[in-house]
């Protein structure tokens, strides 16, 4: 994100202690919103004004809630090249 930006490290080490600190960000699901990341220096941007980018992400996102909504999957974990790692939870399966 500062690759060759001056104080790269400084400012990233600013940011990483921002975002760890338990006492501002009390959990890993509490959103973060984005006046807060431009505030503490992340170079962010908004998903509705590039509306290529926002449909991919939203096709992506719902496709996720698809599958938790229909199915026992209760965490997905994918990368780039289709490695995934799903768990499930076999007691959310409907008894017939």
């Amino acid at each position: 994100m500062f690759r060759g930006a001056k104080n790269a490290k400084t400012k990233a080490g600013a940011i990483v202690r921002k975002l760890t600190d338990y006492s501002g960000n009390k959990s890993h699901d509490r959103p973060i919103h984005f006046e807060e990341c431009k505030k503490i220096g992340l170079k962010v941007r908004l998903l509705e004004d590039d509306n290529e980018l926002q449909d991919l992400v939203l096709s992506i996102h719902h496709c996720y809630m698809n599958s938790f909504m229909n199915g026992v999957a209760y965490k997905v974990i994918e990368n780039h090249i289709g490695a995934a790692l799903v768990k499930n939870d076999a007691s959310l399966l409907q008894k017939a």
